[in-house]
């Protein structure tokens, strides 16, 4: 059998949508809600007005997926670009090496140049088989995601005066923000609506952010370690003194996840003493979708991309 033997439903024309609980859970370990799934499409914008995604099925079964989200970037002449992403790519494991996953794939870049993207990004691992395929497909690697890590310290844990908020100011994270990306390409245009929704799919409270007048850190206290997954300020010497705050408050290890970030982020956690790994498991990946358009002059060498665009901070799969 190949791929010509397949059927492409769009996900929102799929009667049985709980028929996908095998497959997410074979590929993400998943237990795929449709109840909860329809909540997450709801509450993220990037996604409630498109497809949401595609499902191959074969003799009726749902054999294979990829979901599709619309992002808004920003380009180097300042302009907004409607940017397609694709997520949780999966084939049955019985259904491997078939070309469903390529059809599939081709279908989505289809279906994103009518809505008018002409790139689409997706993250992987460059260690994993689905690479080389993406790589076929005519995707090549933007930038790997970095991380910077703490090892567990023998100290006293200590207090700050500068403790955790007692609700999340948007409006000020807005602003601290939008100042911090000014010269930034990329993710980078966040509203009030786009925020909350990145927090709430992240699980992350006001508990979980300490913010000053010149800047704010978002982290998440998980069992093991403290996970850092955005940290924005106006000067270094602010962002060492957020990257502290978070070290007095725990004794477990840290771990920064930088996303695609400036060097100077990176040179603040080796001034503190963190291990910084350039090489990690995680990449975005970019395809041009159209003949006449390049993505490094479209955006540069100034792309920006946080953490929390892709919930590496959290336990859930990655989105884009």
């Amino acid at each position: 059998m190949s791929f010509v033997d397949i059927e492409i439903l769009a996900y929102r024309e799929l009667e049985q949508k709980n028929s996908l609980l095998p497959l997410m859970e074979q590929a993400f370990g998943w237990p795929f809600d449709p109840t909860e799934f329809e909540k997450s499409i709801r509450m993220d914008p990037r996604i409630k007005g498109g497809s949401v995604g595609f499902c191959a099925l074969r003799e009726g079964k749902v054999v294979g997926y990829v979901g599709v989200i619309n992002s808004t970037l920003r380009t180097v002449f300042g302009t907004e670009e409607k940017v397609g992403g694709l997520y949780g790519v999966a084939t049955l494991p019985d259904y491997t090496r078939q070309g469903i996953c390529t059809a599939l794939l081709n279908h989505a870049h289809d279906y994103l140049v009518a809505k008018g993207c002409r790139f689409s990004l997706l993250t992987t691992s460059p260690t994993m088989v689905v690479h080389i395929l993406y790589r076929k497909l005519g995707y090549f690697d933007v930038a790997p995601f970095l991380s910077a890590y703490l090892e567990t310290r023998a100290k006293k844990t200590e207090g700050s005066k500068h403790g955790n908020a007692s609700k999340l100011d948007y409006d000020e994270m807005l602003e601290l923000f939008r100042e911090y990306v000014k010269s930034r390409t990329g993710f980078v245009i966040r509203d009030k609506e786009y925020l909350r929704m990145l927090f709430k799919r992240c699980g992350i409270s006001a508990k979980d952010c300490t913010m000053t007048e010149k800047g704010y850190v978002v982290f998440k206290k998980e069992k093991e370690s403290v996970k850092i997954g955005e940290l924005v300020a106006q000067d270094s010497n602010e962002m060492s003194k957020l990257v502290g705050l978070v070290e007095k408050k725990t004794q477990k290890p840290v771990v920064g996840r930088l996303g695609i970030e400036d060097p100077a982020v990176s040179r603040v956690y080796a001034s503190r003493g963190f291990t910084l790994l350039e090489a990690g498991h995680g990449v975005l990946m970019a395809k041009e979708l159209v003949a006449d358009v390049s993505f490094n002059d479209c955006f540069g060498n100034r792309f920006y991309m946080s953490a929390l665009e892709t919930s590496n901070i959290s336990a859930t799969s990655n989105v884009l």
